[in-house]
């Protein structure tokens, strides 16, 4: 029992450190370029990840399975694009739509519909191609910084290695202890003498110009439903559990229409975070990983601006070491999913392109490789 739980905190925790890096790098990047003040972009992270949080938490404990709500990544990136032509309050405006219109498709069949149409195969290859990116950085990584992410992982390897023999630690948890202690040996990381700040909160009001919400809203819908959720939805299917779909989409409506507000972008299902949450085989109970991890992810929106300059301290290489390596059972298991049986072709093409940077009317390559794997599998393949 004991061992069960730590495996959880380590899966939370890992999790969570994932969360709050490469994600958050991408949102600072995007917020720099287009000149937000840093105050938005704190109420932006304590909206992404203290309100989402709060919404997993319900949604984990009313299902008791790991629905884990975070923010849309791609949406984020279309947004950030955006930013150029339109006010925040236009996109405010165009969060409002879309989170009117997730709540409206939540009563449908639609999501339903599309999972019994779209053969499970060709989305496990677009899940492939999204987390084949992320163990590649971890490679990337033992070239940029070998010290720090060759002894991560060479622990992460010794104890899989002992793990198949004998009861040890988990390997993520060793993963993460050596990281430390080499950051530490550097002097890297310093915890003394910093400040702790708390979220201080305003809204930011909405303006509904025809333009930005015809242009951006149906993409953006996209980006949640079809790129995050589909991610999430397959890889919690394929670990044999039965996310609620209609809830789910629900709760993206209701997390969006929230964190509109706050300026945040639109609430998704995650799928790089369900990948390291249902990971371990030696974990049970993963909706209680959830729930840590959700826990850690309303603090860190509660003191985002003390956080996120600890955050900026740590070396890239740590994160993407931890979470490459968190993904590696994951990926492994969606490649064999994926080229299993009778759509391999279709499954094929979706990871190509979902790979590539191919990108038409503002919607990035994750939906156009689904849409090309379900052309081939019903006109090809069938």
């Amino acid at each position: 029992m004991k061992y069960t739980i730590i495996n959880n905190f380590v899966d939370s925790f890992i999790a969570f450190l994932f969360a709050i890096s490469g994600p958050v790098a991408i949102m600072l990047s995007i917020t720099s370029t287009n000149n937000i003040i840093s105050s938005n972009v704190s109420i932006w992270l304590f909206g992404c990840f203290a309100v989402n949080g709060f919404l997993s938490i319900i949604l984990t404990l009313k299902n008791k399975q790991p629905l884990v709500l975070m923010w849309s990544i791609p949406g984020m990136i279309l947004i950030g694009y955006s930013l150029k032509n339109y006010s925040l309050n236009e996109i405010v405006g165009v969060y409002l739509t879309s989170s009117f219109l997730l709540f409206l498709i939540s009563f449908t069949d639609i999501i339903t519909f599309l999972k019994k149409n779209i053969p499970t195969e060709i989305v496990m290859g677009m899940v492939s191609a999204i987390f084949l990116s992320f163990c590649v950085d971890w490679v990337n990584s033992l070239n940029t910084y070998p010290m720090l992410a060759g002894i991560m992982s060479l622990t992460f390897f010794i104890l899989l290695f002992l793990s198949k023999r004998m009861k040890t630690i988990p390997p993520l948890f060793g993963c993460l202890i050596s990281g430390l202690i080499v950051m530490f040996y550097t002097n890297e990381i310093n915890f003394i003498n910093k400040e702790i700040e708390l979220i201080s909160i305003y809204l930011t009001m909405p303006e509904f110009n025809f333009k930005p919400i015809v242009e951006l809203t149906i993409p953006l819908i996209i980006t949640v439903i079809f790129i995050q959720n589909g991610q999430g939805i397959a890889l919690l299917e394929n670990k044999k559990y039965n996310p609620p779909l209609k809830q789910i989409t629900y709760y993206c409506g209701l997390g969006s229409f929230f964190n509109a507000y706050l300026g945040a972008v639109s609430t998704c299902l995650t799928g790089p975070v369900t990948g390291i949450l249902i990971s371990n085989p030696n974990t049970q109970n993963t909706y209680i990983s959830a729930i840590l991890f959700s826990v850690f992810c309303i603090f860190f929106g509660l003191f985002s601006p003390s956080v996120l300059n600890l955050l900026q301290e740590l070396p890239k290489e740590f994160i993407i070491s931890l979470g490459g390596l968190a993904l590696l059972n994951v990926l492994q298991q969606s490649f064999v999913d994926s080229f299993k049986s009778n759509h391999v072709m279709s499954a094929l093409l979706t990871f190509l392109v979902t790979l590539s940077e191919f990108s038409l009317f503002n919607i990035g390559s994750p939906f156009w490789g689904l849409l090309l794997g379900f052309l081939v599998s019903k006109l090809i393949e069938k």
